[in-house]
């Protein structure tokens, strides 16, 4: 009798009815700083599309790298390397200079206009700009960054890369 109650029981533990699944692919991992360097700031972690979503890329710099040179390395484009790994960006090559309004509502502006660029363009610049805050230990308290340029202000950005 206490055998066929243990076999019961067993019975019943491992028929839970949870069926198993396959691995769901969910996309790259959230990265927003790279901890392995002692020194702050010292890769920059870019974000350009991959499969139609924005998605971080470690670029090594060997120096500190400020949210305006971080912003400028995405404008000039994907390196080779990581134009053949996929990477792409939208949005067109400019130049010119980009400042940082640091402090609990960050503010960043571009000496063009940003009405021309798609939202996942627009959502390279904030987390790019994101990364390179973190990566030198500033924030932004309301996880959200303003864009201005040329044309026009657009409202507070929070990343949207995950």
């Amino acid at each position: 009798m206490k055998k066929l109650f243990v076999l019961v029981v067993l019975l019943l533990v491992s028929a839970c009815g949870v069926k198993p699944t396959g691995v769901v692919s969910a996309g790259p991992a959230p990265t927003l700083r790279n901890p392995g360097s002692s020194g702050r700031g010292t890769d920059a972690i870019l974000y350009f599309v991959i499969g139609g979503r924005v998605a971080p890329v470690t670029r090594s710099t060997g120096t500190t790298v400020g949210v305006e040179t971080a912003l400028s390395m995405l404008l000039a484009g994907p390196s080779t390397d990581e134009a053949a790994d996929g990477y792409v960006t939208n949005l067109p090559y400019r130049t010119g200079p980009i400042e940082l309004a640091p402090g609990p509502k960050a503010t960043i502006t571009f000496a063009f206009p940003l009405k021309p660029i798609a939202g996942t363009g627009i959502n390279q610049l904030v987390c790019t700009a994101f990364a390179a805050l973190a990566a030198q230990g500033g924030y932004s308290v309301d996880g959200t960054i303003a864009l201005v340029g040329t044309d026009v202000q657009l409202p507070y950005q929070a990343c949207q890369a995950f």
